[in-house]
């Protein structure tokens, strides 16, 4: 437990840290179950991101709770930041497009509006003080996040709607190593 609290620190960290870099200020949000979640602000525009750690393989992520799901999947601006460690990497993500990416759905999918249903009713039952429930989702990723980063050249293209920057953070300070060519800055 504690290699897995020291790791969402460190991801925390090193996000917080590239934002600040790339000259947005910074909100510390809440820490929603096992997620740090952030704001960031430049000129004027926020952007919410979810900090996702990648233990050894990222293969799969779990989001957990209403409130994640909800900002993952309806909420139109909110990114994933995938953070590899030890490699000070941080692959900034649109959250929603990464996964549909991922797992070859549109938003007209029937998953996306069963999802949309599902969270709607669990967000009417959890109202209702009677019942507390953490709703969890397993998302089981194709292409595991540490392949796509080591191979990132042969899965460009696939990716470039979705994967918005690569950053490391080396002894020279911050590397970017790619940025799509859809990526507005903020």
């Amino acid at each position: 437990m504690m290699i897995k609290i020291e790791l969402e620190r460190i991801s925390a960290g090193l996000t917080s840290a590239l934002e600040t870099y790339k000259g947005a200020s910074i909100k510390i949000e809440k820490n929603l179950l096992d997620y740090n979640v952030i704001s960031s602000c430049k000129n004027g525009k926020i952007k919410k991101i979810i900090i996702q750690p990648i233990p050894s393989n990222g293969k799969w992520i779990t989001i957990n709770g209403v409130s994640v799901i909800d900002k993952l999947f309806f909420e139109k601006d909110c990114w994933i930041y995938f953070v590899l460690y030890p490699e000070n990497v941080v692959i900034a993500t649109k959250g929603l497009k990464f996964i549909q990416t991922q797992l070859d759905i549109s938003n007209t999918s029937d998953e996306i509006k069963e999802l949309e249903q599902w969270l709607l009713l669990s967000k009417k039952l959890t109202k209702n003080n009677k019942f507390k429930f953490t709703p969890n989702a397993i998302v089981n990723f194709p292409i595991p996040v540490r392949k796509l980063y080591k191979n990132f050249e042969e899965y460009k293209e696939k990716f470039s709607d979705s994967v918005m920057e690569i950053w490391q953070n080396t002894k020279n300070g911050w590397q970017l190593i790619y940025k799509s060519n859809k990526y507005e800055e903020m």
